[in-house]
């Protein structure tokens, strides 16, 4: 044997939605930041591209809550683009996905994760308030300290 590591398995001929929930992780990074490309290459925030993601809080809920660290870091950041660019549309996804930030994300030991699940908390705030910085009281609830 010379050693060398077995070639990376390529998920790119797996759709996006399978690619998505598949139980290799390094395949639902693939599709994450597939999603992220697919979302940045939107024309507008009523494409198409967005209905399915939108329609399907359960699956945003599943990304925010990936059981590896790794995609589950890069299940925030397709997230993020959705709520970037589909606008006021990806604010009907902010009540599964708030408390599984809460629950998965606020407390991960991976920095990153921390800092862009608040970074999406705040996303959701802007869309959903137009721009105005006031905590809704459903949120409100879910960032109490547990005593």
């Amino acid at each position: 044997m010379d050693g060398a590591p077995p070639p990376e398995e390529d998920f790119s001929g797996i759709p996006i939605g399978e690619r998505l929930v598949h139980k290799n992780w390094k395949a639902r990074v693939h599709g994450y930041e597939a999603l992220v490309k697919l979302f940045q290459a939107t024309a507008s925030e009523d494409d198409p591209a967005f209905r399915q993601y939108i329609s399907n809080s359960d699956l945003l809920k599943k990304i925010a809550t990936d059981a590896n660290a790794v995609a589950q870091e890069k299940g925030l950041d397709a997230i993020l683009a959705l709520v970037e660019f589909a606008g006021e549309g990806a604010a009907r996804t902010r009540d599964a996905v708030i408390p599984a930030l809460v629950d998965k994300c606020y407390g991960s030991a991976r920095a990153g994760t921390k800092t862009k699940a608040i970074e999406l908390t705040l996303r959701y705030v802007e869309i959903d308030n137009g721009g105005e910085a006031t905590v809704l009281p459903s949120e409100r609830s879910h960032t109490r300290a547990k005593r």
